[in-house]
């Protein structure tokens, strides 16, 4: 059976849960805990950005699944949708947003499925069209403040391909100065900053795409 992790980031922190002892493997900063101090351990992690290093929980849980779920309903779970668009060049589709690399991603509407709303928010903040969805890759999380609350917003994310990409237009009303693609080498770069959830999906996504091409 595949090991299943959950990292739930806030800012550059996170608290994992998973039943796999790779993933926690050479994570710096990284404190174990139980079950029983789940929430004691989140509200540490969303309070420590005062503290100068960003922390990291791990739970090692036989169920990580059920874990998240009874985890997650002590917040305002949202949820939203995205993709990873590669061109026949083999490169991959980013925006910049507020300042640093982004994919495109937003938030699911009422009427919606993952796969529409993914789609959708493809085409609305980067202007591209001729999309070809095909597989899901998986979801990332992350937590954030909004007032006085914190949020939990559960992001699914598709890979799609697409041929069209000379129309190119970033949507600025949602803070987006730059859209482009690039080679697949430039996100592992330096020059790719990003955030953590963001970089997970990325990787995910490459070893997948790379192995893909090698099969064909």
């Amino acid at each position: 059976m595949e090991p299943q992790t959950y990292k739930i980031y806030f800012n550059e922190g996170a608290l994992i849960i998973t039943d796999s002892q790779e993933a926690l493997r050479g994570i710096p900063n990284l404190f174990y805990i139980g079950d029983d101090e789940i929430h004691k351990s989140f509200n540490i992690l969303v309070n420590s950005d005062n503290w100068g290093k960003p922390m990291t929980f791990g739970l090692m849980s036989p169920d990580p699944t059920e874990t998240f779920r009874e985890f997650a309903l002590d917040y305002t779970l949202i949820q939203a949708a995205g993709g990873l668009v590669f061109n026949k060049e083999n490169q991959l589709l980013c925006i910049k947003r507020n300042g640093l690399w982004d994919l495109p991603k937003g938030k699911i509407e009422k009427h919606e499925d993952q796969r529409a709303a993914a789609l959708r928010e493809v085409m609305e903040e980067t202007g591209i069209n001729m999309i070809n969805i095909s597989d899901k890759i998986g979801e990332t999380y992350h937590a954030y403040r909004e007032e006085d609350s914190i949020l939990l917003k559960e992001t699914h994310w598709y890979k799609m391909n697409s041929s069209n990409y000379s129309d190119l237009k970033p949507q600025t009303e949602e803070g987006i100065s730059e859209v482009k693609f690039e080679s697949l080498n430039w996100f592992e770069s330096p020059e790719f900053q990003t955030y953590k959830s963001v970089r997970d999906i990325i990787q995910k996504a490459l070893i997948s795409h790379k192995e893909a091409e090698a099969s064909v």
